[in-house]
């Protein structure tokens, strides 16, 4: 439980460890200090203070810590021992301090590729070599056991460092490609996200598009078939009733039988109901008005209703007629609701522009209470505004006033 503590706190808290670490094998190192002048104990005391400084930075920089530390190593070899005379320099005498050479070995195979680990294990397998070769004679003959013992702990201790550090540098890098596979699989999975939900919105485009020709081209099937009526039936049907008149009148001049009267006159009465009827059809299949614009088609729809109507219509460009329509025949079955169930004494119809579509408003000061019912006329009127991607609200309290919207696009 210990260790565990001790070791997440060095994971959390790496420059602190690392300082500690550095205070500990100066300290160490205090004791090694080589008898002699002032000036000679304060350049020992650098020589390791600098030594140990430099595992602070190893995290951060372990090719610049080890390469110093290598320095100071290098210089420790050639000043700091010699053969049967005292060293040049005593203030470079090995010391505890050179411990730092192994752990930053350590560092710079966990942290390093593995090309400049081997580069550093090479320098430290080297400067033992020559630190073991200088330093048997320098301190007499030795069997060659211990000799070999020695060589054998320090490429031993050396050894060890690197595989440790190469060992987790190996665990780093297999984390390291499982992360990037699972990146690379979760960017594979959100391109074949996106690609779907491309496809997805060019099928939806298409299919508004699909919608919006659909609906023009049945806007304008009903604009031909308005015309058709207009201009064929109906002109047969008005000559036929002039027809009808005629003969009727002959026969009341000729003093024709009853009989034959009575046929005529039953035959003119129905075929100008026929006519009118007709007309009807014609003008709910698609009011020519329509054709001069939604302002004057429902001007001409105010001015026929029974209960007084205030019209305001800002409208800088035209719907497409479809759009028109929709508006157009809105308004006439909401006028017709206001007329026959509402009570009111006066209705304001409005048309404005709102964003990209337009909001019809129709206002009554009747007795309110309407409600979408389920199969009723509001009910009805709103799934035919959805089909162009409209929206309609009621708000009607009791007592009124009832407040009907329809938004619609600009273009089905």
């Amino acid at each position: 439980m210990v260790l565990a503590k001790v070791k997440a706190w060095t994971r959390d808290h790496p420059w602190q460890a690392d300082g500690l670490l550095a205070v500990v094998l100066f300290a160490l190192s205090l004791g090694q200090i080589p008898v002699g002048s002032t000036s000679t104990r304060l350049a020992a005391v650098a020589v390791s203070a600098l030594l140990a400084a430099t595992l602070v930075p190893r995290r951060r920089y372990p090719v610049a810590a080890f390469a110093a530390a290598a320095a100071i190593a290098a210089a420790q070899i050639t000043f700091g021992v010699r053969p049967g005379a005292p060293a040049p320099w005593p203030a470079l005498q090995p010391n505890v301090t050179d411990a730092a050479i192994v752990v930053l070995l350590y560092t710079l195979a966990a942290y390093r590729p593995r090309p400049v680990s081997l580069t550093g294990l090479a320098i430290c397998l080297i400067g033992s070599g020559v630190a073991i070769a200088l330093w048997s004679p320098a301190h007499g003959t030795h069997p060659d056991g211990a000799l070999f013992g020695a060589a054998a702990g320090l490429g031993g201790v050396t050894l060890a460092a690197w595989v440790l550090g190469d060992s987790v540098a190996y665990r780093y890098r297999r984390a390291y490609y499982a992360s990037i596979e699972e990146r690379a699989a979760r960017a594979e999975a959100e391109r074949d996200a996106q690609a779907r939900i491309a496809a997805a919105a060019e099928r939806a485009r298409e299919l508004e598009e699909r919608r919006a020709r659909a609906v023009d081209e049945s806007a304008a099937r009903l604009r031909h078939i308005e015309r058709d009526l207009h201009d064929g039936a109906q002109v047969r049907l008005a000559a036929l009733a002039m027809t009808l008149g005629e003969i009727k009148e002959n026969l009341e001049q000729a003093a024709s039988d009853d009989r034959t009267l009575a046929l005529a006159v039953a035959a003119h009465q129905n075929a100008k109901d026929t006519l009118a009827e007709l007309r009807d059809l014609a003008r709910g299949i698609h009011p020519p008005v329509l054709d001069r614009g939604l302002g004057p088609a429902l001007g001409i729809l105010a001015g026929t209703s029974a209960i007084p109507v205030s019209l305001t219509v800002a409208v800088t460009e035209r719907p497409s007629p479809a759009i028109e329509a929709m508006a157009y025949f809105c308004a006439a079955e909401l006028l017709a609701n206001v007329t026959k169930h509402s009570g009111a004494g006066h209705v304001t119809i409005s048309v404005r522009e709102q964003d990209s579509g337009l909001v019809l408003s129709v206002i009554d000061d009747g007795s309110g209470g309407a409600r979408l019912v389920p199969g009723g006329g509001l009910a009805g009127l709103r799934e035919r505004v959805q089909t162009v991607d409209g929206h309609l609200e009621v708000d009607s309290p009791p007592g009124g006033p009832t407040t009907v919207t329809v938004e619609l696009p600009r273009h089905a």
